[in-house]
């Protein structure tokens, strides 16, 4: 993408900003830095539109998107180079996008809630002019709600599913808030949105507990009791938790991701988490990072910023400046009031 249409947090995206020959590239460009590793089909035409205005909180992010008809896809080998793995929950305003999920076929229109997360292979389809509010979060969270279902719940809530509207709404409510920036605590809404998810999914959308399921969660327990310990391999996992090396492997295969995969990405969610607390501000990067079981601060940051868009430096400082902004938005209106 051309320099002058680098995306930002909290930036306002369109495609009329870009000469005709250059939209495809840009548009793409911007669909990775919000969505992840993806390919996009060439739009038909040159007059192709589009509209996206987005902001993100740590791993905490909301896109309002307005487009016309493209399609494109994330497959394995997407998947495979992206170190990012979140969940997205889609609310279509108006207009009509297919998508496709291992075959299967999922149509979505006004009012209906998608259902998605980064470890599978989609293809998406938008075959009328688009308006869409997508709200992404870090999957380890709802890994936490819901540590034996969580790749198994409904990808599609039509909007006549009981609950389904209310969990619309708050999209639909937070997405004005979040994007102009009145609302910075990313944990917090993380939790908020996933509370209501699982509520409306209810408890009979749950599947019975298994054996593999149940040594899964002792394995992700002990990981969490022991995130800080740089000894913390794959062979030390197996060791402690008196499973073989290979099980290992396969019980985290399950979930699409790897044992390495999974323990670097909590390690990032706690030191993000402590770069978002003020009470640590007083603590280096590098000490976060290495309290957190990483052992070379390069790497680190390389990890971070693929993980959630920005360098710890910038994240801690933009989370900061936001922090300040919102803090005195809040005296203003209280003292007009």
């Amino acid at each position: 993408m051309a320099a002058e249409g680098r995306w930002q947090s909290g930036d306002f995206w369109q495609s009329g900003d870009f000469p005709a020959g250059q939209r495809f590239e840009a548009w793409q460009d911007l669909l990775r830095d919000v969505y992840g590793a993806l390919d996009v089909d060439r739009p038909v035409g040159p007059d192709f539109e589009a509209r996206v205005s987005h902001h993100a909180v740590g791993g905490f992010q909301i896109a309002d998107c307005i487009c016309d008809p493209c399609a494109g896809g994330r497959t394995r080998r997407h998947i495979g180079a992206d170190a990012r793995e979140t969940l997205t929950l889609q609310l279509t305003l108006a207009g009509t996008e297919i998508f496709t999920f291992d075959g299967e076929t999922v149509e979505l229109g006004p009012g209906d809630v998608l259902i998605w997360n980064s470890t599978r292979p989609i293809r998406f389809d938008v075959t009328q002019r688009l308006h869409k509010i997508s709200v992404t979060m870090p999957l380890a969270r709802l890994r936490s709600w819901m540590p034996t279902t969580w790749h198994s719940i409904d990808r599609r809530l039509p909007r006549a599913l009981p609950g389904a509207g209310l969990l619309s709404s708050v999209i639909g409510t937070l997405s004005p808030a979040f994007l102009e920036g009145t609302l910075t605590n990313a944990d917090a809404l993380t939790e908020s949105v996933l509370g209501l998810l699982v509520n409306v999914l209810g408890p009979e959308r749950s599947t019975p507990d298994t054996p593999r399921a149940a040594q899964l969660r002792v394995v992700k327990a002990h990981i969490a009791a022991h995130l800080g310990d740089p000894g913390l391999t794959p062979s030390a996992i197996a060791g402690a938790c008196r499973i073989s090396l290979r099980h290992l492997h396969s019980l985290f295969e399950g979930e699409g991701t790897t044992v390495r995969q999974y323990v670097i990405m909590e390690r990032l969610l706690r030191c993000r988490r402590e770069f978002e607390n003020p009470r640590m501000a007083w603590r280096s990067i590098t000490d976060i990072a290495f309290g957190w079981g990483f052992q070379n601060a390069t790497h680190f940051s390389r990890r971070f910023k693929a993980a959630f868009g920005r360098s710890p430096q910038d994240f801690r400082e933009d989370y900061r400046a936001a922090s300040i902004m919102a803090a005195s938005d809040r005296a203003a209106r209280i003292s007009i009031q």
